[in-house]
């Protein structure tokens, strides 16, 4: 069978699979796309866990589609330089990048110029995990654990510093949305990146810290203490780690949604193919395995449903950020 009459059964399949009735779709459309390479941007420089997972998925969504999908790193101003590129590009569902929604929503408010609309620049495609955020303490410390956080940081308002990964940096909203909502103050210690920010962290510079990733090793190794995760229920292999609403903090939902957007609006059998496509490469052990590896639990959502996910996130600091007179720097 040649590649395009592979290509064309997949598609057909994809059409199908996805509850869509065969006779109202756009039959040319569905065969014709993709009939070039597709491009998908990485707004973050390579080597990067945005940057690992785009490539093997991107290597996945290639072999389904029978195109090149060719990976793009344009980074530079908290991602916002790669995904305005996105943004500016046609909307024909060729043009695609990989975000945190977290980050790409909360970019509305840090950056009051940006060239695209954070919501109708884009259309969502889907989701492919969530990255959980830890609330850390070094084991050398007298905070045992998330109570005696609370109780020492209310009778000493301020005293207590916090360490992130950069002014307006995810690590850095969370830990301002939590203090809100616990009722608490600490003061912001702002480093070049969640490495160093650890670092200071476990060396005992600086008390406490709200980080995903850079986070685990450190509490594996016993060097930091986990006092809290986000999420709606403990992970597998921390259950001594409860999440912030077992503690009590219901309302504080802080965790990555990490998924796909493409320029403007597309057709909507693109839509649709592009979804389906997403969706089959998470069903690949590669794709898992490497997710996993970087700190993301694979969660396929809908197009629908990540794009709800953008609209709360971006209700989210859209409050939270001017409060907090928070800017990018």
């Amino acid at each position: 069978m040649s590649p395009c009459m592979k290509r064309r059964q997949f598609l057909n399949y994809l059409a199908l699979g996805s509850g869509i009735d065969a006779i109202g779709i756009n039959v040319a459309i569905a065969q014709d796309f993709p009939s070039k390479p597709l491009r998908l941007v990485v707004p973050f420089p390579p080597g990067g866990a945005t940057d690992v997972i785009a490539r093997v998925i991107g290597k996945r969504m290639s072999e389904l589609l029978n195109q090149p999908v060719i990976i793009e790193n344009r980074p530079g101003a908290g991602g916002t330089i790669g995904i305005a590129n996105v943004a500016a590009s046609a909307p024909d569902g060729y043009s695609l990048v990989l975000v945190n929604a977290m980050q790409h929503t909360s970019s509305a408010f840090l950056y009051p110029n940006l060239k695209y609309d954070s919501l109708r620049s884009f259309q969502p495609l889907a989701e492919i995990g969530t990255l959980r955020y830890w609330l850390v303490a070094p084991t050398s410390s007298d905070i045992k654990d998330y109570s005696s956080l609370i109780k020492y940081a209310k009778n000493n308002p301020g005293k207590l510093s916090y360490a992130s990964s950069g002014v307006g940096s995810a690590p850095h909203l969370a830990m301002e949305l939590f203090m809100r909502q616990a009722g608490i103050q600490m003061t912001h210690v702002p480093f070049s990146g969640s490495g160093p920010g650890m670092t200071a962290l476990v060396g005992g510079h600086v008390q406490v810290a709200i980080d995903n990733v850079a986070a685990i090793p450190l509490i594996k190794s016993g060097r930091l203490r986990a006092l809290a995760i986000t999420g709606d229920k403990r992970l597998d292999d921390f259950p001594e780690v409860p999440t912030f609403g077992q503690l009590g903090m219901s309302e504080f939902d802080v965790v990555g949604h990490f998924g796909f957007l493409s320029s403007g609006k597309p057709p909507q059998t693109i839509i649709d193919i592009l979804q389906k496509t997403i969706q089959q490469s998470l069903q690949t052990q590669e794709v898992v395995s490497t997710l996993t590896s970087q700190g993301i639990q694979p969660e396929f959502a809908t197009a629908q449903q990540f794009g709800q996910v953008i609209n709360r996130e971006y209700e989210k600091w859209a409050k939270l950020i001017p409060e907090a007179q928070i800017k990018a720097q």
